[in-house]
């Protein structure tokens, strides 16, 4: 694949080392160490933080691995969206019942930085190199179209819809096109958003996944990096959070009890006055929208 190098931004104001830098067909990536710590930066925004991102990847893969099923057999066919970075493939992995791993993704570019780079490598555990890995690089969108198999897990970590492009993977035709592909009992983990930045885009993946005839339930993990950070946990019928969500693996952040209090929603981040977002009303985009968010997590707006 074809990279073009960028100019450094002229704003970085602290001593850090841009460890790779380039522009994809589809996105600026940049890939900064500072001190023992590195920050992952796409099209200006951060992705992930080496420092807390195990809280993140926890919260958005376990619940979902916990609640798929009725036994360990449930849990063996597993599908990520997005999540090229390797990090939500290393807790899936965790589980030993997974026999197989597919990962969709669009920029191959950032499949072979979480491969080549070391400390992004290193930090996933090299979980790409799996043999129960399978990668395909396309569009999620027009790709789930193309699937015939039915997966126990479909774990979804897409960017914020911050534009139209994005804005259709978080759209009820995506969400219905996903629904058959997930098994009668199988679950679905999606990233959704800061419920305190943007708590309108995290309740309208939520009317948007109710829509399209899942059940969902939300939730909030503390990310130091990024705040409160939103979740969605959506099946083909309720989930008991109570009874169906245990942990038999190793984890830093995560544990049974932590993992049902992630749901009791807090009041000042719930917000229901919101439309479905779709093809012909991508509405989310505008809910994303905060100037207050500004100040957080831009390459160009924080010291590095």
């Amino acid at each position: 694949m074809q990279e073009q190098t960028i100019t450094p931004l002229s704003s970085i104001c602290f001593p850090a080392q841009i460890l790779k830098q380039f522009v994809s067909p589809y996105q600026k990536v940049e890939f900064v160490k500072q001190g023992d710590d590195f920050v992952l930066f796409i099209d200006g925004d951060m992705q992930l933080c080496s420092i807390d991102e195990y809280r993140y990847h926890e919260a958005l893969v376990h619940p979902a691995m916990s609640a798929s099923g009725a036994t360990d057999n449930d849990r063996k066919q597993v599908l990520l969206l997005g999540a090229g970075d390797g990090l939500a493939m290393r807790e899936v992995l965790k589980w030993p019942e997974v026999e197989r791993a597919v990962l969709i993704d669009l920029d191959e570019s950032i499949v072979d930085l979480a491969i080549n780079e070391p400390l992004l490598s290193n930090l996933n555990q090299h979980s790409f190199s799996d043999p129960k890995v399978e990668l395909i690089f396309a569009d999620a969108f027009a790709a789930i179209a193309d699937l015939t198999d039915i997966f126990d897990v479909i774990i979804i970590d897409f960017p914020d819809a911050v534009v139209d492009v994005i804005s259709k993977l978080y759209s009820q035709e995506f969400y219905a096109k996903l629904l058959p592909r997930l098994a009668e009992n199988g679950a679905i983990g999606c990233q959704s958003s800061s419920p305190f930045f943007a708590p309108k885009a995290t309740a309208c993946i939520r009317k948007t996944m109710q829509s399209a005839g899942l059940v969902v339930q939300q939730y909030v993990a503390d990310v130091p990096t990024f705040g409160p950070w939103g979740f969605s946990l959506a099946a083909r019928q309720a989930i008991n959070i109570s009874n169906q969500l245990a942990l038999p693996i190793p984890t830093r952040y995560l544990t049974p009890a932590v993992m049902q209090n992630m749901f009791l929603w807090p009041p000042d981040l719930k917000e229901d006055n919101v439309e479905i977002n779709s093809l012909s009303n991508p509405v989310i985009v505008n809910y994303r929208e905060n100037p207050r968010w500004e100040a957080y997590c831009r390459v160009d707006k924080i010291g590095r």
